[in-house]
């Protein structure tokens, strides 16, 4: 009688085993609060505010970008309010900080735009080197190393980050597309 429920427990106990192998390891969720799509993200709360309600990677991702490439945006639209935040600055050091920031935010939003024409063209890794491109932070150094502390160089070190959130949402493509091909 005892050797049968060691065997019938020894049996649950590989039924369990096998089960949770056959869902992969990786599926589990250690941590509910956390988007599935930003775990890797160094601001997990900023990629769940900038990706709330997506269900799938490519909605995170494109969600992702349309949130960052709207503060590209806007920044670029801002960039003239770089000189009267440094009028102690000699004029040349404050023009040159203006034009590294311009063609900062510009580049951000050009390879912001491209990757979401990868996106929607399915192609992955041009969307991957649009991202990585749109990780610039010549104005954030620039602005950083004037000492500035005013809004517009918060929302330069925000873009910065919400691209790196951009980046680490790609970079789980491939652990999600393995996964899904699997469960087919």
């Amino acid at each position: 009688m005892a050797s049968q429920k060691f065997n019938y427990f020894s049996f649950l106990f590989l039924a369990i085993i096998a089960s949770v192998l056959s869902y992969g390891i990786a599926d589990i969720e250690f941590d509910n609060d956390i988007s599935r799509f930003c775990k890797t993200a160094q601001d997990k709360d900023l990629c769940k505010t900038m990706i709330s309600g997506v269900t799938n990677w490519h909605d995170a991702i494109g969600e992702a970008i349309k949130v960052t490439l709207s503060l590209a945006e806007e920044l670029k639209s801002q960039n003239d309010l770089i000189i009267p935040a440094f009028v102690n600055l000699q004029p040349g050091k404050r023009d040159s900080i203006q034009k590294t920031c311009k063609e900062s935010f510009e580049t951000v939003f050009d390879m912001l735009k491209e990757a979401q024409t990868a996106l929607t063209a399915g192609d992955n890794g041009t969307l991957q080197t649009k991202l990585s491109a749109a990780l610039e932070a010549e104005c954030v150094d620039a602005l950083s190393n004037a000492g500035a502390t005013f809004s517009l160089a918060n929302k330069a070190k925000e873009l910065d980050t919400k691209v790196s959130i951009c980046l680490a949402i790609m970079a789980q493509n491939d652990t999600f597309v393995h996964r899904e091909l699997r469960n087919r």
